[in-house]
């Protein structure tokens, strides 16, 4: 049975695989610190990792699973164990000369993001995020949206350069998974993933976060982790930190109380440079399970 849900919303977001392991730590951290299980949020907010892991938890995951799993302790049994079914890779064809695959997108800049417009510029990847996101097809299935009463996920229309935030019912919700998927499609790594004839790729293009979805939702709380943000520095650390800056302020200017968690220095250095590779998940795990504690009471101060 589900705990009863709070008014309190949670948003993850983006980071790749290396914000993913220093997500799970923190949230692991959080609920050791303060007792606040994170399935009870009301209000799920992620973008790109950030929506992957919030379908994990709207699908019931515990933050005691996350911390078995990245310490290799779940049985093979266990849907996070889950390992995507062998198929032919998708065949892709290889150019000469790279072809951008929103060109239209550089035209809308100054009113759509800079680093949105900047990703129309990027050839299509051919890449698959199947085994990534089997344990959230094993869980949620391949038709149906999570069983969570306000889960949201962010993408970004790849022809018009919008943020669209799917999760509302209706007809055209699509399915959680492919919502999923199109907000952790990197541009250039993976093929802008096409939800009722529309394309879309990593909501972290318009805001590594998005937080600003929380305001009007009649909340207590926001507790915001933004694994692209805080020490250290960059101009992709930089964008997140800057939309950061201004959603919270956006909330807190509505009276919203905003609890945020970034990394610390320590945590960046062992984050690495590339939100991608995943040779060192295991260690940021433990890296930001044990700097969360810190980090948790600055952000309840």
């Amino acid at each position: 049975m589900r705990a009863p849900m709070t008014r309190k919303a949670l948003v993850i977001g983006a980071g790749g695989v290396t914000g993913l392991a220093w997500s799970s730590g923190t949230l692991a951290a959080l609920e050791a610190q303060t007792g606040w299980d994170p399935r009870t949020a009301g209000v799920v907010i992620g973008t790109s990792q950030g929506s992957y892991l919030g379908g994990l938890l709207a699908s019931g995951i515990s933050t005691a699973e996350l911390t078995r799993w990245y310490r290799k302790e779940l049985p093979d049994t266990h849907p996070l164990r889950t390992r995507a079914e062998s198929r032919p890779a998708a065949a892709v064809r290889r150019r000469r000369i790279p072809v951008p695959a929103s060109p239209a997108l550089v035209a809308r800049l100054g009113r759509i993001s800079t680093l949105a417009a900047l990703s129309g510029l990027v050839p299509a990847g051919g890449g698959s995020l199947d085994a990534f996101l089997a344990p959230l097809a094993a869980l949620a299935g391949t038709t149906d949206w999570v069983d969570h009463p306000d889960f949201r996920v962010t993408a970004l229309d790849y022809d018009n350069g919008r943020r669209v935030v799917f999760g509302a019912p209706g007809p055209d919700r699509p399915p959680a998974l492919e919502a999923v998927r199109a907000s952790c499609t990197v541009p250039g790594g993976f093929p802008p993933v096409v939800i009722n004839g529309r394309r879309f790729i990593d909501g972290g293009a318009h805001s590594t976060t998005n937080a600003d979805l929380a305001l009007n939702a009649d909340l207590d709380e926001v507790v915001v982790l933004a694994p692209m943000a805080g020490e250290g520095r960059g101009l992709l650390r930089g964008f997140a930190n800057r939309h950061l800056r201004a959603e919270v302020a956006a909330l807190r200017s509505a009276g919203v109380a905003v609890r945020v968690l970034t990394p610390t220095a320590e945590d960046v250095a062992v984050m690495g440079a590339n939100p991608q590779d995943p040779a060192q998940r295991f260690r940021i795990f433990d890296t930001a399970l044990a700097s969360g504690p810190r980090r948790v009471e600055r952000a309840y101060r």
